[in-house]
């Protein structure tokens, strides 16, 4: 692979997060909006449309059996989570682009963390939307890692002789 396209892989991807970052934001705020009321309740309105084609729908079923269990603290803590973490990764993002090298070991250590999570996780569920984003995950580490590594030849000192 060139170097132009590994740059614009690396853009392309840096670009990805931002944009997922801020859905994911996006959703934290709604989902401080509909604090207060109960989360059966929200699930019944969003999915009110299957109900009205299908009283069995099984996705409905389903999310109801799940989101029951939940008391109203678990949408703090989804709340807080999505925006927390889709600000981190904006604005990581946004710094790995504009090649600012404290960024780069930051981004390194949490995607880490996040893939090591993620294959935890994934022990228990099996799920292979879980691991498609753990594979999505280590494709964009090895991307920053390249990246830092060209930026720290890059800017590393010229010896004098």
């Amino acid at each position: 692979m060139t170097d132009s396209t590994e740059d614009r892989i690396f853009e392309l991807g840096m670009w990805w997060r931002i944009v997922y970052g801020t859905f994911r934001i996006i959703f934290g705020l709604a989902l401080l909006r509909v604090v207060g009321s109960s989360l059966t309740d929200f699930m019944i309105r969003v999915m009110s449309h299957e109900l009205i084609q299908d009283r069995s729908d099984w996705l409905y079923h389903f999310a109801i059996h799940h989101i029951s269990k939940h008391d109203l603290y678990v949408t703090y803590f989804l709340a807080a989570y999505f925006i927390f973490w889709g600000t981190v990764d904006v604005l990581l993002s946004i710094n790995l682009l504009r090649g600012k090298l404290w960024a780069f070991p930051v981004s390194l250590w949490l995607i880490a963390g996040f893939i090591l999570y993620g294959a935890f996780r994934f022990t228990h569920t099996h799920s292979l939307i879980l691991l498609s984003i753990i594979c999505f995950d280590i494709v964009i580490f090895w991307f920053i890692e390249r990246e830092y590594r060209k930026l720290k030849i890059a800017r590393r000192p010229v010896p004098q002789p």
